[in-house]
């Protein structure tokens, strides 16, 4: 059997990745604030290390390296497939936060390059996009939790 098994759906591996992923991305993502520091979460036993932003930055960027190889598995294995039709609005909303996220993240991993110089004002757009985009993602994903189905 595949590993999307006869339905056409993602195995478990694939689903475990990425909730993992996700959970990386979020709690590095917050490390890239100095919230831990601030609420004293760094202060915690075996803790300190979440308020080093290398360290939360090294972690972020694996977490995404991750991300992004799974989103392209599912999509290029959906266009195989043609299934890439009814994704539904839940699918939808995903897939625009997903692009939002991605889009503000390349343009947030350009700026801390040596090299380019980005203006100010596209630094300060894709990063309260990126923010927004998470916020409305956690915002969605509880919801579904709460109130949707699988």
């Amino acid at each position: 059997m595949n590993s999307q098994g006869q339905t056409g759906h993602p195995g478990r591996a694939f689903r475990w990745l990425y909730i993992v992923s996700v959970a990386a991305l979020l709690f590095s993502g917050i490390g890239q604030m100095p919230i831990f520091k601030r609420y004293y979460l760094a202060d915690l036993p075996g803790l300190a290390w979440t308020a080093d932003f290398m360290i939360t930055l090294v972690i972020h960027y694996i977490a995404a390296a991750v991300f992004l190889a799974l989103v392209s598995y599912y999509l290029v294995t959906r266009l195989m497939t043609r299934s890439l039709s009814p994704i539904g609005r839940k699918g939808g909303i995903r897939g625009v936060l997903f692009g939002l996220l991605i889009l503000s993240g390349v343009v947030l991993v350009f700026r801390n390059l040596p090299a380019p110089i980005l203006p100010p004002g596209l630094i300060v757009g894709a990063t309260f996009t990126h923010v927004a985009a998470a916020m409305l993602f956690l915002l969605a994903a509880v919801t579904v939790l709460r109130f949707g189905k699988k």
